[in-house]
């Protein structure tokens, strides 16, 4: 019954064969048709077949045998957990795209640690040997962190333990140690490792450490902390970091400047003047096109500057590359450097945020998380502290947890406060919910981001806070405390975590106080017992309600009224059968995520959608069929359906999808593709039903990565001649025998079975 339900998972299965061939779990021989004519005479027909089905599928995948418990057991279990890790690789850090020049450093790292490192990656199934401790050091901006990052992807998985603590520096000053000593624990515990202090054998790196009592109460050097294969990865700045090692128990690796390209005279000598160092060269480049594309005379005049004092001057060029921003662009910067980094920022405005990727001051990952390079946060809370050094209470923005204790507990914040995140005493062995009286922020008038992260309000407050724009809410206990603030100004809600009950009454009333509301987020366990009515006079753009308990099987027809929003996520609401007419009629929508609810049919009409742009439906076990009228989306550019068990196939209408760039059918069962698409540049079909590589991936124009890992029925050749723009191609755990292509030189990543005819030919 639990094998049956795996396979109906749509998951990844990894079977261990123990004392068992896969033949006999197969053809269901020996004891299990033994126990097969047993279960017949009590169970239905339909439940046999299931079951039989379900065995059948699970030794048609490649897994590991084990005969003999007493041969070989130790060494076995090795590798069933290193393959596990590869599968699951939870614990990868996110890097920046197109990364150049970085591969010298993660062969040099690598050599130091001791890690085989070949064809630019670890080898597989290695083992490390003896402790190590390695200590990237070199200027700020030379990218060391993101070395660490790229050496701890490709490694972390040999290890029985891993934990990459970023910035401990800034965290420590923050939070103090104990928090970081808990997230160290909480990173270890994911691979089964009970105690920092245990033989097992960990990777730990601590990113932007400047004193060696940051990192003791980390990850001590000693023979009894850690196994004997242990490695320890630090970055640092300072060399003086590490004296408080002895001799030969670390090494060290200096990550130099970027070599020199052939860019012509002007630009090379502004970048060897900038000490090549990436941060600041495209901090530079984006600051020249700011001032001027076209004019030679400015590029001069910028290297006469840098030659004079580079590492003062380039402090100084980020300053005034930030006084060059418009003022609500500067403001932006200000919040997203002292609350947001890390953070997925729903509602931020997008001219802002566009103008800071322009001058490199921000990044936005794939997960539309911000990132923002250490340097330039730095820049941005000096700043915001520079306004008043000695009283944090006449500053703009406090997110320091001592800062905010005293402006609270002592009643010293003033107007001139419109920024403050209230967090845990992370100091405390078990931090407990922080109690403020409602009168402690009556001073804050002029607040208008507030951050409660488990903290809570007291008292009987009316009309709390009027200028309050923003009211992120983690952990909000009851909804009546909510009602406290004054909404009339509220822009972005979020509340988030703790489950709430929210009636019609409740909601009714969120919608007349908070009329101006952009973004409403109550992700998490909401348990909403009224039918979702929107007033006409609503401006709503995000509305997301991931994971509520929503007592109706539809969305309410009044949500054609918002006809501003652009993300409807109504994931894992499980009890939503069907999506109402009038959400079509949305011309705005560019998200729509509907995974893990009871939809059966995806199915649209004329005009519908037309901004419609990304399409996730992962997870939907009831849906069966795609209907033509999907070609009616014109716009959309993704679509997911992973582990949509019930999908058999698609329409050929998917051919007038022709901005459609990644398609996800991976865990469906899905058997064969239409014949028209042409411009996908990302395809998954992990374990499906394809019996043969299918002629439309190659008639695809330009396929950058393509995935056919765990297609069991997949047999024959695979001929990718045509296919020169491929980088990444996944064909493990098929029955592909030939493979024929101009250049296997082309791919970043290609993982095939062993075994397979591999041929180049023109």
């Amino acid at each position: 019954m639990e094998v049956a339900q795996m396979v109906e998972s749509g998951k990844t299965v990894l079977p261990i064969f123990y004392g068992v061939k896969p033949s006999a779990v197969r053809h269901q021989q020996g004891t299990y048709e033994e126990s097969f004519v047993e279960h017949e005479k009590c169970r239905d027909a339909r439940t046999i077949t299931k079951w039989k089905t379900a065995l059948a599928n699970i030794a048609g995948i490649l897994g590991f045998e084990l005969e003999d418990e007493d041969k070989g057991c130790h060494e076995f279990l090795g590798k069933v957990v290193s393959q596990l890790r590869q599968l699951l690789r939870t614990d990868d850090q996110r890097m920046p795209k197109d990364l150049v020049g970085i591969n010298r450093d993660v062969r040099d790292v690598m050599k130091k640690l001791g890690v085989g490192y070949e064809n630019g990656r670890a080898v597989e199934g290695q083992k490390t040997m003896g402790r190590c401790v390695v200590a990237i050091c070199g200027l700020p901006g030379v990218g060391k962190t993101t070395l660490a990052k790229v050496v701890y992807n490709e490694i972390s998985q040999i290890f029985d333990g891993c934990s990459f603590l970023e910035n401990v520096r800034d965290d420590i000053e923050q939070n103090g140690v104990v928090s970081l000593q808990k997230k160290l624990i909480q990173d270890l515990n994911r691979r089964d490792c009970p105690e920092v202090k245990s033989s097992n054998e960990v990777l730990i790196v601590l990113d932007d450490v400047d004193h060696f009592k940051q990192i003791k109460p980390l990850a001590e050097a000693a023979p009894t902390w850690f196994g004997p294969g242990s490695q320890i990865i630090l970055t640092i700045r300072n060399k003086n970091v590490i004296e408080g090692y002895e001799d030969g128990e670390i090494k060290e690796h200096e990550v130099l400047p970027m070599n020199d390209e052939n860019y012509g005279s002007l630009p090379e000598n502004i970048i060897s003047a900038i000490g090549n160092l990436p941060l600041f060269i495209e901090i530079v480049a984006s600051y020249l096109c700011r001032k001027s594309r076209k004019s030679e005379a400015i590029w001069r005049e910028t290297l006469q500057i840098l030659e004079r004092e580079p590492e003062k001057e380039v402090k100084d060029l980020l300053t005034e590359s930030y006084n060059l921003l418009e003022e609500k662009t500067k403001q932006i910067f200000l919040d997203i450097a002292c609350f947001f980094v890390g953070e997925v920022c729903e509602g931020c405005p997008n001219r802002g945020v566009d103008e800071l990727q322009n001058v490199s001051f921000l990044k936005v990952g794939e997960e539309n998380e911000f990132w923002m390079h250490n340097q330039l946060k730095m820049l941005g809370r000096e700043i915001v502290k520079n306004e008043n050094i000695k009283s944090p209470g006449e500053r703009s923005r406090l997110w320091d947890y001592k800062d905010v204790q005293i402006i609270l507990s002592k009643s010293e914040g003033t107007v001139k406060v419109e920024a403050l995140r209230v967090t845990l005493n992370y100091n405390q062995d078990e931090p407990e919910f922080d109690h403020f009286h409602c009168e402690k922020f009556h001073p804050l008038s002029n607040l208008r981001f507030l951050q409660l992260d488990y903290a809570d309000i007291e008292g009987n407050p009316k009309n709390l806070l009027p200028k309050l724009v923003w009211l992120d809410w983690r952990g909000c206990a009851e909804i009546s405390k909510l009602f406290a603030f004054n909404m009339q100004k509220l822009v972005i809600l979020s509340l988030c975590s703790r489950p709430i009950r929210m009636n019609l009454i409740d909601w009714k009333r969120l919608m007349q106080e908070a009329k101006r509301l952009k973004v409403l987020n109550l992700k998490g366990r909401f348990w909403i017992i009224a039918s979702l009515e929107f007033p006409a006079s609503m401006s709503l753009e995000h509305l997301i309600l991931e994971g509520c308990l929503l007592l109706f099987p539809t969305i309410h027809e009044s949500i054609s009224s918002l006809e501003n929003l652009v993300t409807l996520n109504i994931k894992n609401c499980r009890y939503v059968k069907h999506l109402p007419q009038a959400l079509y009629s949305l011309r705005a929508l560019r998200e729509l995520l509907i995974d893990g609810t009871r939809i059966e049919s995806l199915h649209f009409m004329e005009g519908s959608l037309p901004a419609l742009e990304i399409l996730s439906a992962c997870g939907c076990e009831l849906l069966k069929e795609v209907t033509d009228s999907v070609g009616l989306l014109k716009n959309l550019r993704n679509l997911t359906l992973r582990s949509c068990k019930q999908l058999r196939g698609l329409p050929n209408s998917m051919g007038q999808l022709v901005l459609l760039e990644k398609m996800d059918l991976s865990y469906t069962s899905i058997y064969k593709l239409p014949s028209s698409l042409k411009n996908l540049d990302v395809l998954k079909m992990v374990r499906t039903f394809i019996k043969e590589f299918p002629q439309a991936i190659k008639i695809l124009e330009k396929p950058e990565e393509l995935d056919l890992t765990l297609c069991m029925s997949l047999v024959g050749d695979c001929d990718i001649r045509g296919l020169s723009s491929l980088r990444i191609l996944g064909l493990k755990h098929t029955k592909i025998s030939h493979m024929f292509a101009k250049d296997y030189g082309q791919f970043d990543i290609l993982e095939l079975d062993d075994g397979i005819d591999l041929q180049m030919v023109s």
